[in-house]
């Protein structure tokens, strides 16, 4: 994906569904989920470039 990042639900090739937001550090992160979206299956990691590039929206959450 180009551009500024965007919080919301992505897919992403490796990673699956993840979940894109803002912390209380104010940082961008994400954070997996289960394909459903109703399990966190890491803590919040720091978004980086590669990884925003990689994401495709995930329409259904």
């Amino acid at each position: 994906m180009d551009g500024q990042i965007t919080a919301g639900w992505y897919r992403h090739p490796k990673l699956g569904l993840i979940k894109i937001f803002i912390n209380d550090n104010r940082s961008w992160v994400y954070q997996c989920y289960s394909d459903s979206g109703t399990r966190a299956l890491s803590k919040e990691k720091d978004m980086d470039n590669w990884t925003w590039a990689l994401c495709d929206l995930a329409p259904q959450h």
